[in-house]
């Protein structure tokens, strides 16, 4: 599937700022082992640098604040051409539908993207249950530690 060309001007918050929300000792499991950086710069051509740097920080480190910068990116460059800047770091509990302007559409893609660098199958009834930044993180790690575990 082509990646859309990510047309409106958005504010990207570097994940410095969201390492800063979020406890920098908390650790994931280290889920893009699997992938090299070539392939995860091929895969994320066109996100913001951010959600690069946070996506290849999980090859090595995991640690949540590269989670979060990773899945946020992932998350933002979906949003609807010409949405509003958003103010400041965005919480978990920030709606991925009201605040960030995505709509069932974008999420799919969004979803397809995860999945595809996760290397992870989220079902269409799971993703109906997502409806905020938590929501979706929670599905993943999940998901990775069903994997890890099977």
């Amino acid at each position: 599937m082509p990646v859309p060309p990510n047309t409106s001007p958005k504010k990207q918050i570097p994940s410095s700022k969201l390492a800063a929300a979020k406890s920098p000792s908390t650790k994931v499991r280290c889920p893009l082992a699997h992938h090299t950086e070539k392939e995860i710069e091929h895969l994320l051509r066109g996100f913001s640098d951010s959600t690069v740097a946070g996506t290849l920080g999980l090859r090595t480190g995991s640690k949540t604040a590269d989670f979060e910068a990773c899945l946020f990116g992932i998350l933002s460059f979906y949003r609807p051409a010409g949405s509003e800047e958003l103010d400041g770091v965005p919480s978990g509990q920030t709606s991925l539908h009201q605040d960030l302007g995505l709509d069932s559409l974008s999420m799919l893609e969004a979803m397809f993207k995860v999945e595809e660098l996760f290397d992870i199958h989220i079902e269409n009834a799971e993703l109906t249950k997502i409806a905020t930044i938590d929501d979706a993180r929670r599905l993943v790690e999940d998901k990775l530690q069903s994997q890890k575990s099977a």
